[in-house]
Formats: structure tokens, sequence, C-alpha cells
């Protein structure tokens, strides 16, 4: 589903009651299908942009529209940096949580949960709590409720920043090859230039606060990639490009 984001501006009061701009003529457009990552320094709304096109937050002013029409909360589902799994459930029940909140039958919520369970490697951990699992082993299960959730447009916020190097290093693997299977539309915010980089067709930077989006490079390297397309020309240009960008927006 293509998500289309058009003069999007969004404020909230600061403490002492006045206005602070967060957003200000945001434009984004996302292709159907596609992986699209934005980045930027801290504080310029990437995560806002996100809330906005899950319809957490209401823009202040623009319009957000996915595949044309005006966007609706079931249309997104969300992989928070806090996998934010529910304490009193087990894993199955974490990733099979829409399809059981929205009531289907029960043979239909077993289906859903055994094939995402498998999908995300927790199938032999199916009946542990949160609590007795691994900070990754946690993000698999983040990543699996939202898999299983019947939405077009996947936003991810930055689901990897507690992840030490090898954990993320094969989370970036496992993400490659869900999305292979499942090519939804993807849109990720991150702070790491290269993890954007392997994961992205396409990567948009942000301006400081108040955030606009002030340019999106095209990573030109072939999928499906491994830590080894780091190495690849197309994977190097990209890189130097984003950064030459971010550091003409200091």
């Amino acid at each position: 589903m293509r998500v289309h984001v058009e003069s999007v501006e969004f404020w909230a009061p600061n403490s002492d009651g006045r206005v602070q701009w967060i957003l200000r003529g945001v434009d984004l457009d996302v292709e159907a299908g596609t992986f699209h990552t934005v980045i930027g320094p801290n504080g310029c709304g990437k995560t806002t942009l996100l809330r906005l096109i899950a319809g957490l937050d209401e823009p202040t002013a623009g319009t957000i529209s996915l595949h044309g029409t005006p966007r609706h909360p079931n249309d997104t589902a969300f992989i928070f940096q806090d996998p934010a799994l529910l304490p009193w459930w087990n894993v199955e029940r974490n990733v099979s949580t829409s399809a059981e909140l929205a009531g289907q039958p029960e043979t239909v919520v077993d289906r859903v949960r055994d094939f995402y369970l498998k999908r995300v490697g927790l199938s032999p951990f199916r009946h542990f709590g949160p609590h007795q699992l691994s900070r990754g082993m946690q993000t698999k299960a983040s990543m699996g409720r939202a898999f299983a959730h019947d939405a077009s447009v996947l936003l991810l916020d930055e689901p990897f920043a507690h992840l030490d190097a090898v954990s993320r290093m094969k989370m970036h693997e496992d993400l490659e090859t869900h999305w292979q299977l499942d090519p939804r539309t993807h849109i990720m915010v991150t702070h790491d230039v290269e993890e954007a980089v392997l994961l992205s067709d396409h990567v948009s930077v942000m301006s400081p606060a108040p955030g606009r989006i002030v340019d999106t490079v095209t990573v030109d390297v072939a999928r499906p990639r491994s830590q080894s397309s780091r190495l690849q020309p197309g994977f190097l240009a990209a890189v130097k490009h984003l950064w030459n960008i971010l550091g003409s927006e200091r």
C-alpha cells in the first residue's frame, strides 16, 4: 500500500505553554511494497511521523493517505522500540493478539499463531512468559505480533536499538527474509545509517527540529541482502551520500 504524506505539520505545547513545532511541511511518498527508512538527528520528529502515519496522533495540518484514501488504524501495525509485550500473556497469545481481539474463530487464531510463531522462530518458546525471554527474543515476539496483524503497512520505531551487535545483525537477516516472503510496505526510523541502507529501498533524511524531509536516497543494492552486501559499491555510495546530507543539515 502506498503511503503519501503531504504538507504535514505537528506542534505540541512545551512546559511553559508555548507552542513547540515538531514537524513543519513534511512531504513523503512511500511506494507500495517497498522498505523505506527515515533517519535524522535526535528530536527531529521521526517517531512523531510514524505515530501520525499510524493514526496514534493527528497532524496539526496536512494530510496522510494510504493508497489514496484517508488512513485507518487497522491499515498499519507498529513495532515499537520497546517490545511492549503483555506480561500476563505467554508468547503465543502475544503473537496472536490481533486475531484474538478481533474475535476470530479459535481455528483461525490457532493457524495465525502457529504460522507466525514458526516464522519468527519462537515455536519452542510458545508457552514462555515475556519475562523469560531475552531482549532479542522479545523483539522477535513483537515482530511476530505485528506480522500477524492483517495490516498493509508495518511501522518500525528503532526496533533493534537495544540489541547487541551480533543479535542486531541476526535480526537484520531475519527481517530481510520476512520482507522477501511478505513484501508489505515497511516504514522504519533509525539512527543507524548503515542499518537503514542495508534494509531499505529508499532512505529519507529529516532536518533538525522542526523536522522536514530534506532528501531521499535510492539504495542501488540487489536483493536479497546479507551482511556481505555492506561491501558492495552501491551500499558504500549510499552510506557516503547520506552522511554528506546529514552533515550539511547540522
